[in-house]
């Protein structure tokens, strides 16, 4: 009986886990992307959903830009808000539904600071 107990444990244990990795978005977006919840980032990132900065794109903790760099390419930096960013020189290089700001990374074009 013990193994049966044994066995149904492992098995929700393996589904739980697929059920988490699986849960992404196949069109899931990359750094900086805009989004509302997590399923809709590529794995690696979450969607941010307190402050400011960043709020409703998709990113990732860091505490270094060599972090963000070694993860994402040279095109990524870490912010003071230790979240990484796209960086950029042009709105043209930004996920769509955000804009280059002045500090050269990219936000969501809805916010005004």
């Amino acid at each position: 009986m013990a193994r049966w107990w044994l066995l149904g444990a492992c098995v929700l244990v393996f589904a739980a886990l697929g059920y988490r990795e699986a849960g992404r978005a196949p069109d899931a977006k990359a750094l900086g992307g805009v989004c509302e919840s997590t399923y809709e980032c590529r794995k690696g990132t979450y969607c941010v959903q307190s402050g400011e900065v960043l709020q409703g794109q998709c990113s990732s903790d860091c505490n270094a830009t060599s972090v963000c760099s070694g993860a994402f390419g040279l095109s990524s930096l870490c912010l003071a808000s230790d979240l990484c960013a796209k960086t950029c020189r042009t709105t043209a290089d930004c996920p769509a539904g955000t804009r280059c700001n002045g500090y050269a990374w990219c936000e969501r074009q809805d916010v005004d600071w």
